[in-house]
């Protein structure tokens, strides 16, 4: 088991590496490959990563608490394997696709100007979350807490507002108007 503080990884390849029990604190990683990388048990908190690929990672109960994702990409994740004791992330300009997030609480969490493709939210408490100018598309919400979330200036984003709490919510027009598409209606 290895300890890093306050230390910065630039340009460096983990790509398949196991970081098994590993813990970070305050560390700043850019442009590294964690490609298939195993994050199993390792700590990772108040770190940052910027222009990284974190594609496919192994997160099974990996703790991340307080990190930031700048231009990342982040693709096939598993997070409901990952521990949800203090787990919490905020993502800008980053590409999240075909990840799976169930029974977390995430409030107030940012994905700012993210593509979020094909992602699934289970039973995940996003409320007060900010989706501001991200793309959502192929992404599905079931039985979320998205009270008070911003989805302004985001789009290609469908759920089913039955399905999903989304009491003070806030969304943009016309965009808005795809929560009606489940009704089978038209709209002149």
């Amino acid at each position: 088991m290895s300890d890093y503080s306050e230390q910065t990884f630039t340009s460096q390849d983990f790509t398949e590496a196991s970081l098994r029990g590993h813990y970070y604190d305050e560390c700043h990683f850019a442009n590294c490959d964690f490609t298939n990388a195993d994050f199993g048990q390792a700590s990772f908190e108040n770190c940052s990563f910027e222009n990284c690929n974190l594609n496919t990672v192994k997160v099974i109960n990996a703790k991340w608490q307080d990190l930031s994702f700048k231009a990342c990409r982040l693709s096939g994740i598993d997070f409901e394997d990952i521990s949800k004791m203090l787990f919490s992330v905020s993502f800008e300009n980053c590409q999240l696709s075909y990840s799976h997030f169930k029974d977390l609480k995430i409030p107030k969490t940012r994905f700012l100007n993210c593509e979020i493709k094909e992602c699934d939210f289970v039973e995940v408490d996003l409320s007060g979350s900010f989706f501001t100018g991200s793309s959502l598309v192929g992404s599905n919400f079931e039985r979320c807490n998205l009270s008070k979330a911003d989805f302004r200036n985001a789009h290609g984003y469908a759920f089913d507002p039955w399905n999903n709490q989304i009491k003070k919510a806030r969304f943009s027009s016309p965009e808005v108007l795809t929560l009606l598409n489940q009704f089978d209606i038209e709209i002149d």
